[in-house]
């Protein structure tokens, strides 16, 4: 095995091929970092150019812009509180708090390090367990991605703030606009009130900008037209806001490998992707701070969990890729294309077919890591410095990009009211103490619960038993059960100590 990624490692190492390294993970931060233009959309951007490329080369600047788009929407997500790719959704809760109060640098940073290191875990899970975590994978049904659908629905909990109601409102919302558009399974549509575009749905990209974005425009106008605020950002209070220590690293260590496994196993099953990961490890690494209370106004941990845990998805999504041909979500059913277009069919004959392709797409993730370090490093102060432009500026620049983004998806001028739509509900939201994140976790999820429980009652023939009917269901039942525990748990305790202080 040694051999075999030494190899990888010096043909990536050759200077041609490093350039496309270099350039990959270039535009992956470009595009990642601008509003609406995903990791998945870099990677399509990119495989044009690879017609003429060798094999290596391709898939190395492919891997390059994925990792590099994945952590490109985190840069946005703490400077203008505006997630660049859905993976960085969750980063917002914290990392444009942290800016807000001069600590920018701070914040990219940690999403750096967090980043870096979530996909560099999934890295070495992916060279040492892949076929095992494979096979495994493939034992989920419909009846067990339903239940871990109904676990994931907990997080909801822990992200409504100090009202679970509130939480429970925005979460059943959620719910209900991933409803919207054609019936799975009898093709009729639903709630398309006449509006015939509609009937794909809504774009989660567009419900994302709109909610947490554009909503966020116009708080932070309003705040500017009453004199609250005098700039976009303030300027760091000292040094040491500017950077990240080590000792820092080390406090979310824990957190960081915590996410990373999260990451990796949700990376692992097909269909779930990096935004679901994020929300899941900022989840945990909540219910397991000693300081839980400080999630939401600017907590590094919060920062380290959400990005460790959406960038271990790169490269635990490719474990089914290669070992069994099977895509886990939309990025890798790009990447099939892409070894099509060179010729190989990703699966467990690949190994033994070009085995120097696979030693090369290995090397080149993990090489990654650490340009995606050294790039971030160079222009984190030159990406601080526009984050404290003028409000003047920096709005109708990020309105353009919005605008920009929402539009360039599908060439539809329905999106940008959709959009619209969503920054109204989301102002909405945050002026009644309504989190729009627990309406993003249930829009997310509907889908995927309800076509796993549909697909289970076609098989059980209306029976529920088969919600029962595995060792996998009757684990992530239990686990739902403590999770649900835990957070009513932990709720009493935070509402006994406020009393004992005001007492």
């Amino acid at each position: 095995m040694l051999e075999f990624l030494l190899a990888g490692f010096s043909t990536i190492l050759e200077p041609q091929n490093f350039v496309f390294l270099l350039g990959g993970v270039s535009v992956g931060i470009i595009l990642g970092a601008i509003p609406g233009l995903t990791a998945t959309m870099a990677i399509a951007l990119v495989i044009p150019l690879t017609y003429y490329m060798n094999p290596v080369q391709a898939f190395t600047m492919i891997m390059g812009a994925y990792n590099g788009g994945t952590f490109g929407g985190s840069i946005s997500a703490v400077l203008i509180g505006t997630p660049g790719t859905p993976a960085a959704a969750a980063t917002v809760a914290d990392g444009f708090r942290l800016a807000l109060a001069g600590k920018a640098g701070k914040a990219i940073k940690m999403a750096l390090y967090a980043s870096a290191s979530g996909c560099l875990f999934s890295c070495v899970v992916l060279i040492l367990v892949a076929a095992p975590i494979a096979r495994y994978a493939l034992e989920f049904g419909p009846a067990e991605y339903t239940v871990l659908m109904v676990f994931s629905l907990t997080i909801i909990g822990s992200a409504s703030g100090e009202s679970i109601i509130k939480g429970m409102i925005g979460g059943i919302f959620g719910l209900l606009f991933g409803t919207i558009g054609l019936d799975l399974f009898m093709s009729t549509p639903r709630f398309i009130f006449g509006i015939n575009y509609l009937s794909s749905g809504i774009n989660l990209i567009v419900m994302l900008i709109g909610t947490l974005a554009f909503s966020e425009i116009l708080i932070q106008v309003e705040a500017v037209a009453r004199g609250k605020v005098s700039g976009h950002l303030p300027p760091p209070a000292q040094k040491s806001d500017r950077y990240l220590s080590f000792r820092e690293y080390k406090e979310n260590l824990r957190t960081i490998f915590r996410s990373s496994c999260l990451g990796c196993g949700i990376g692992a099953l097909p269909g779930l992707g990096s935004t679901l990961a994020a929300y899941v490890g900022y989840d945990m690494a909540k219910r397991n701070s000693k300081h839980p209370e400080k999630f939401g106004t600017g907590a590094l941990e919060g920062v380290a969990a959400a990005e460790a845990a959406n960038n271990a998805v790169c490269g635990a999504n490719l474990i089914p890729l290669l070992s069994l041909g099977v895509p886990g979500d939309a990025v890798a059913a790009i990447l099939i294309g892409a070894f099509m277009i060179q010729g190989l069919t990703p699966g467990p004959l690949i190994f033994r077919e070009a085995p120097d392709v696979v030693a090369g797409l290995y090397a080149g993730l993990i090489l990654s890591n650490l340009l995606l370090i050294v790039i971030t490093y160079i222009f984190t102060p030159a990406f601080t410095k526009l984050g404290q432009l003028p409000t003047t500026l920096i709005f109708p620049a990020v309105i353009g990009f919005c605008f920009i983004g929402v539009y360039g998806m599908g060439q539809n001028s329905v999106d940008l009211w959709i959009m619209l739509f969503f920054a109204v509900i989301g102002y909405l939201m945050a002026k009644f103490n309504y989190y729009p994140a627990t309406m993003m976790i249930g829009f997310i999820l509907s889908p995927l619960l309800e076509e796993n429980f549909r697909q289970a009652l076609i098989l059980s023939k209306g029976g529920y038993g088969i919600f029962f009917s595995s060792y996998i269901c009757i684990f992530f039942w239990l686990i739902t059960a403590y999770s649900l525990f835990a957070i009513l748990r932990g709720r009493r305790k935070r509402a006994a100590t406020a009393g004992s202080r005001q007492a």
